[in-house]
């Protein structure tokens, strides 16, 4: 068996999948541009070195793409209807650190405390989303990525504001786990928004200040704002979106997350995130 014959050193170089302890790995397929997520205890590493030597080097753009992925693996898992103490915890912490700390590993590369912050942000992010699991968003991202060679990140990044608006709405049917016996997704990205120190006053205004904030980070990352910026065509997208819909919906993420989705809302809100509307809150990230 796996482990008994060589042991699995996973050393990461980005600070972003936290594949280093994951159950989780993407396959790409490149002929049919569709990536493949895979999932099992079998691809866990025996042992993680989390070095920040290794990424004082990580160039800009790949540095807050990586750490977007970093916040969406956390904030996926916080909402998830796998979502635990545990997961919690791990979680609640990625986030706060990426927030704190990826502005500064952006603005300065050498900064090692960032660096260090932001690869144990990657790391506990990791964790928690391998036994949280995921949701909506990366099925999404993993199929956008895979037709229009997005990075993933940024992919992740983009749609990110649109899940959570998605997710935050009174859905018409929702996934039921012993833990999770009544639709919560709401409050839950609320109190993402009060441990941040972000407006909060209802629910409601919780949810619009996190959209906001992570619109804000974008912004301040030189991340496209809408799919259509990232120079997709109109007419390529409109030709793929049925498509991407179909395969997202039955992505492996999609069973995780809190609001169940028709295959109709997924193709609705690819096409928000293409023309970069359809958001409650300002239009340009402050």
């Amino acid at each position: 068996t796996l482990g008994r014959k060589a042991t699995f050193v996973a050393i990461p170089t980005t600070s972003g999948t936290g594949s280093e302890v994951t159950a989780f790995a993407v396959i790409t397929d490149k002929q049919k541009k569709i990536k493949y997520p895979l999932t099992d205890y079998e691809l866990t590493p025996d042992i993680a070195i989390l070095d920040p030597e290794l990424v004082l080097t990580v160039p800009k753009s790949v540095t807050a793409d990586t750490g977007m992925d970093v916040l969406t693996h956390a904030i996926e898992a916080y909402v998830s209807v796998m979502a635990s103490d545990y997961t919690d915890a791990l979680a609640e912490k990625a986030i706060k650190l990426v927030f704190e700390y990826l502005p500064l590993a952006y603005q300065d590369g050498k900064h090692k405390e960032a660096r260090e912050k932001m690869h144990n942000a990657s790391c506990l992010a990791g964790m928690a989303f391998t036994n949280a699991f995921l949701g909506l968003n990366h099925s999404m991202a993993h199929i956008l990525g895979g037709k229009f060679h997005l990075p993933h990140g940024r992919a992740n990044a983009i749609l990110l504001p649109y899940v959570i608006q998605y997710n935050a709405a009174k859905p018409s049917k929702f996934a039921a786990f012993p833990q999770y016996e009544f639709y919560q997704a709401p409050e839950r990205y609320a109190e993402i928004a009060r441990f941040l120190g972000l407006p909060a006053a209802t629910t409601e205004e919780g949810v619009t200040s996190l959209i906001q904030a992570i619109r804000n980070l974008n912004g301040e990352f030189g991340i496209p704002l809408s799919l259509q910026e990232t120079g997709i065509s109109r007419e390529e997208f409109q030709r793929e979106v049925a498509e991407m819909a179909d395969i997202a919906f039955n992505d492996q993420c999609t069973g995780a997350n809190p609001r169940m989705p028709l295959v109709a809302e997924i193709e609705e809100l690819y096409l928000q995130a293409y023309e970069g509307n359809g958001l409650s809150v300002q239009k340009e990230a402050c």
